[in-house]
């Protein structure tokens, strides 16, 4: 209960970091997003861990965990998001989301073969569902031109969905390394598991900056932007914080479908925040109520279902 309690937070925070750094890449860029958002984190997870009571734990991490984390840094935190946030700038948050759910499938293959976890009927359904959402939002580029009235944004697809797809990978990888470093030690582990991946971060956007061409990109950022970095780089942390007490104490099979629930939120958010710069066609209503029902199978089990016996049998089937 708890971990999904962790995990809709997580989720809702996520959403709002998207929408908020869609609105920022108007007049900014994914290299600016990037850099901006990752020193933030350091001082979050410190202090997130410091108020845990246990800051000594981040001593305590064993050396597995400590590269595991570094690894999740760079991964999740410098690859993972600059090519969310180029897919964003190309696409918009709504068409992005469905090509980002396959995350979740990453982190369940993964998960299975790494964790020891295993797949149902419910979750094959739950894959395919997730499968036709991006299928579907796809399927006919003319109609988002007149999915808005107001033609102000017109989306870049092959961009926004190859970096969409990079993206999902970086951040299906990251809860999976996140449960095996810190599986069966607490909170504080995964909150100092997350200072040694923020460190990381942040070093390697230090050296970055020694790039002439990369501080040149974000010496002139706009201040409008850089205003939406700087909150979304926020609400991220403090996201992730919550993703990965989330995955400390549940497995990835429960907490990654409900941290996805973020592209349902991100919807609602971005029609406030956005209206201009998203598209909101029916196509990308269904395709994230299609991927959203593929989420609930996927978190469903047989044993609570109101179900005859016969099909009781048939869904605890597992594999492998």
């Amino acid at each position: 209960m708890l971990g999904g309690v962790f995990a809709l937070i997580a989720a809702i925070t996520f959403a709002w970091t998207n929408a908020a750094v869609r609105r920022g890449v108007v007049t900014g860029t994914a290299v600016q997003a990037t850099t901006l958002s990752i020193p933030i984190g350091l001082p979050i997870f410190l202090a997130a861990l410091l108020l845990s009571g246990q800051p000594a734990r981040l001593w305590e991490l064993p050396i597995r965990a400590i590269v595991v984390f570094v690894v999740v840094g760079i991964n999740h935190f410098i690859i993972g998001r600059y090519c969310n946030y180029r897919s964003l700038a190309a696409v918009g948050a709504n068409l992005a989301g469905p090509v980002l759910q396959f995350s979740l499938i990453v982190s369940l293959v993964l998960a299975i073969a790494f964790l020891g976890e295993y797949l149902t009927p419910l979750k094959v359904l739950g894959i395919i569902l997730i499968l036709v959402g991006p299928a579907l939002v796809s399927r006919n580029r003319s109609r988002y031109a007149a999915a808005d009235e107001r033609p102000t944004f017109s989306p870049r697809l092959a961009e926004g969905y190859a970096f969409g797809f990079l993206a999902s990978l970086c951040y299906g990888a990251s809860p999976v390394l996140v449960r095996y470093a810190v599986r069966d030690q607490g909170l504080a582990a995964s909150l100092a598991g997350g200072v040694v991946a923020s460190a990381a971060a942040t070093a390697a956007i230090a050296m970055l900056l020694l790039w002439p061409d990369h501080w040149r990109q974000v010496r002139v950022v706009d201040r409008k932007a850089a205003k939406w970095f700087v909150s979304s780089g926020i609400l991220v942390y403090v996201s992730q914080i919550f993703a990965y007490m989330a995955v400390a104490v549940a497995p990835v099979t429960l907490t990654a479908p409900i941290v996805a629930l973020a592209n349902v939120f991100r919807i609602h958010l971005s029609r406030w925040l956005n209206p201009d710069h998203e598209v909101f066609g029916p196509d990308v209503i269904w395709a994230t109520a299609i991927s959203f029902i593929g989420m609930l199978a996927l978190s469903a089990s047989a044993d609570i279902l109101p179900l005859p016996a016969s099909w009781k049998v048939l869904l605890s089937w597992r594999w492998p």
